[in-house]
């Protein structure tokens, strides 16, 4: 390879980072990460340091007393280096960040591991959205059963888009500021303990489809695991979510024109002394200049994982 093609490179890289990608360059970007597997691994690289100084800053303004605070629909973020990083926290750091590319139906955050688990699955209430009259309540769920947050409806296959599984998906419109989030509370005060007695592990996976998208679609799954029972969460304890004793995030750029359902997935310890288990999954355009678009969500899961 060339100087001159490297130094292309790096000039979309940069531009898309800081948010001056033009409408010319996005498919130039989009067409070279899907063509060239040498300029997704460095692109790799550039997102991963962005991501590491953008989370340096944010933990340098919340020690200086400026934290940052989400509150249920208000669309409020705290602002970092990069228009493509506003909605990453501290605690993804430690959690990971897998970017997507084109695909249909791959699953990303999850690695194949090991393979003699048993993995034995966890009640989720609607998990396929297969009640076309599914009611959602306004933000957090108070108790299981019941799916909460941003407006959103069952739908069934439309705009080119089958569902995931089933006959049904849920479908939102993404806000041009802000994020579309939903929730879910599970209980896990009837699990079996962890193997050692401490902790389990428990795999949660969602698939999510843009069709429309004319601009980058961030998709996300946020999971705390937290002391308190089903019963006692509620909008409230979004301000004090950060004392989970155990959370995970794992975040999914889908660029414009990536076509199929993208599967994301993470994996995680949980203490034992956690009675729920709270399920974050949502999606934001990052670009605030364009239009809205179509999201659809379909077959949620959640499984224990016990070694052989």
């Amino acid at each position: 390879m060339n100087d001159p093609t490297r130094h292309e490179w790096h000039r979309l890289f940069n531009a898309a980072l800081n948010g001056t990608l033009t409408a010319v360059e996005r498919p130039q970007l989009a067409a070279l990460l899907k063509s060239s597997a040498e300029a997704r691994q460095l692109w790799f690289l550039y997102h991963d340091n962005e991501c590491g100084l953008s989370e340096l800053k944010t933990a340098a303004s919340t020690a200086a007393g400026r934290p940052a605070r989400l509150a249920p629909g208000d669309g409020s973020s705290p602002r970092l280096t990069s228009p493509w990083l506003q909605w990453r926290s501290l605690t993804a750091a430690a959690a990971g960040l897998v970017i997507g590319l084109f695909g249909a139906s791959v699953v990303y955050g999850i690695a194949v591991h090991r393979g003699a688990e048993k993995r034995t699955p966890l009640a989720v209430f609607e998990p396929g959205f297969e009640n076309a009259q599914l009611p959602l309540v306004r933000g957090v769920p108070r108790g299981t059963g019941q799916w909460g947050g941003d407006a959103a409806q069952v739908v069934a296959g439309e705009n080119g888009v089958p569902p995931k599984e089933g006959r049904f998906m849920l479908r939102a419109e993404l806000p041009a500021r802000g994020a579309w989030r939903v929730y879910q509370v599970l209980d896990l005060q009837s699990l079996p303990p962890g193997r050692s007695g401490e902790s389990r592990e428990i795999e949660i996976s969602a698939s999510l489809a843009t069709p429309d998208a004319v601009a980058a679609v961030r998709l996300f799954v946020r999971v705390f695991a937290v002391t308190e029972t089903p019963d006692e969460i509620d909008d409230a304890w979004l301000d004090r979510r950060e004392e989970a004793v155990a959370s995970v995030m794992r975040g999914l750029d889908v660029l414009p024109g990536a076509q199929g359902w993208q599967t994301l997935g993470v994996s995680m310890q949980v203490p034992r002394t956690a009675r729920s288990l709270v399920l974050f999954l949502g999606a934001r355009i990052p670009d605030k200049s364009a239009r809205t678009s179509s999201i659809y969500l379909d077959d949620v899961r959640v499984s224990l994982v016990t070694p052989p």
